[in-house]
């Protein structure tokens, strides 16, 4: 064995072992979510982190504190404490160049491991033509080293509390924006030279929420009447028909009735016909907004983007996933049996990870953590002490299913509920197989290298060793809540 041979060989096996010691955990990318809604005077958000995210905000991590223990007014002392000086440091809103502070309504901690910041900014004034509403989102960027990503969506409506959260769950996103750290900043045009939005006719605002849900408090929210009084119930107007594309990312006239949600988000408004007998419906609100110069309003074919990209760049930094694959590989298969493994695999994950984004099924976090690493053990042991495997693409798709719940589990506070569900996950598989094969197309031409300069055997042996350790030392820690590499 040369010395070239030997350098690239020792060079692979400390890529896997620095690999392993960036993360324990593959799947806790550093992903967050966000939700922004513009309605009477004011704006309504919410901000969706997983656990490990949050723990890492400033003050938070400093306490070590033990969240699963923590009773509901533990969690509010939290907010008041430690969450409200943070935003105030990191997130700052505008509208004409005037700040507005961000209030910190409520900490709910969610089923799925994630905790949601509810926050809220009164008395807007959106007294111009066109109105700039800026978002300036730094929250995490310092904490993961500029690796935080947040995906942040827009909405218009009035509704509070609870009625809002329905509204989230069930109304498409009018616009997206990710927040990165090179991009932070989230501007929007707001039209109207009112500072509240007027209701279509024929649409009541939202009931007020209950007194203890996020938001609740709010005035319940008044037509530009004169005298401020309501406006007459008329008939509700019939769905005016538009150009395809006219309306980007808006709702029906008929589900705007449902929500309760003010005035039409476009972009810029096209001229339409509608046809004979139907009615017109009237111009933009006041107070209702566009995307403005960083925002885009949202589209299938930008959650496609934004989720193939993000399958990609899990699958590059899940070094698990990296070690269960190569294991796979390792022993020499051919490249008719390497398409297999890689369609099973992919056929096995998307079957789970959509169960548990649809909420049909949903594991344990730790559970499923520690059965990928026994996944990735097994495999090395298997490459070890058996000189010929055999259906290994069996194994690839059992083990999938369970790799597919750990992918989950880093999408689930973003897709939950979302109204393009299928499409989001279906693009995040998408992102996983072409990540895949990207790593396929790197490893074959280097082990088939080492092959030539080395007995096949001792190559299979050294590579699976390497991975054996690091499955192992990941499943004592996810066992046991250590941290042994990382």
């Amino acid at each position: 064995m040369t010395d070239l041979t030997k350098r690239i060989f020792l060079l692979f096996c400390a890529v896997f072992l620095l690999a392993g010691a960036s993360s324990s955990y593959g799947h806790n990318l550093p992903l967050g979510g966000s939700k922004w809604c513009v309605g009477n005077n004011q704006v309504n958000a919410t901000i969706d982190l997983n656990e490990t995210l949050f723990s890492e905000l400033r003050g938070i991590k400093e306490k070590k504190y033990s969240f699963s223990s923590g009773s509901e007014s533990h969690l509010q002392q939290i907010a008041k404490e430690f969450v409200q000086p943070y935003v105030n440091s990191k997130i700052s809103l505008s509208v004409n160049g005037r700040n507005y502070p961000v209030q910190v309504l409520r900490l709910v901690r969610n089923e799925n491991s994630t905790y949601t910041i509810w926050l809220s900014a009164s008395n807007l004034a959106f007294d111009q033509p066109q109105n700039v509403l800026k978002i300036d989102y730094r929250m995490l960027f310092e904490e993961t080293d500029n690796a935080h990503v947040n995906l942040g969506y827009f909405y218009r409506s009035e509704a509070t509390g609870e009625a809002l959260q329905r509204f989230f769950d069930n109304s498409p996103a009018a616009g997206e924006h990710n927040f990165t750290s090179g991009a932070h900043v989230w501007e929007l045009e707001v039209t109207g030279t009112q500072g509240a939005a007027a209701p279509l006719p024929g649409i009541s605002a939202a009931a007020p929420a209950p007194a203890d849900a996020p938001g609740a408090g709010a005035a319940p929210p008044k037509s530009p009447a004169a005298g401020g009084l309501r406006a007459p119930a008329l008939p509700r107007p019939a769905p005016v028909a538009l150009q395809k594309g006219a309306l980007a990312g808006t709702e029906s006239a008929a589900k705007r009735v449902a929500s309760g949600s003010a005035g039409p988000f476009q972009e810029k408004p096209v001229a339409t016909r509608a046809p004979a007998g139907a009615a017109v419906a009237p111009p933009p609100a006041a107070g209702a907004a566009s995307a403005g110069r960083q925002g885009a309003p949202s589209s299938a074919w930008s959650t496609v983007g934004s989720f193939l990209l993000l399958g990609i760049e899990h699958i590059l930094t899940g070094y698990d996933h990296i070690a269960f694959l190569v294991g796979l590989i390792v022993i020499g298969l051919s490249i008719r049996e390497v398409l297999k493994i890689i369609t099973a695999f992919t056929i096995a994950h998307s079957i789970t990870l959509l169960l548990a984004a649809l909420q049909v099924i949903n594991l344990n976090s730790r559970l499923v953590e520690s059965v990928i690493a026994i996944s990735i053990c097994y495999i090395a042991l298997e490459n070890l002490f058996r000189k010929e495997v055999k259906y290994r693409w069996i194994i690839t798709f059992c083990f999938g299913l369970v790799h597919g719940f750990g992918f989950a589990s880093a999408l689930q506070e973003l897709i939950v509920g979302k109204s393009n569900l299928l499409v989001s996950v279906l693009s995040f598989n998408l992102g996983v197989e072409a990540g895949q094969l990207m790593i396929f197309f790197l490893l074959l031409p280097l082990l088939y290298l080492l092959r030539q300069k080395m007995e096949p055997r001792r190559v299979t042996a050294a590579v699976s060793l390497v991975i054996f350790m690091l499955g192992f030392t990941w499943l004592i820690e996810r066992l046991f809540d250590l941290n042994l590499i990382s």
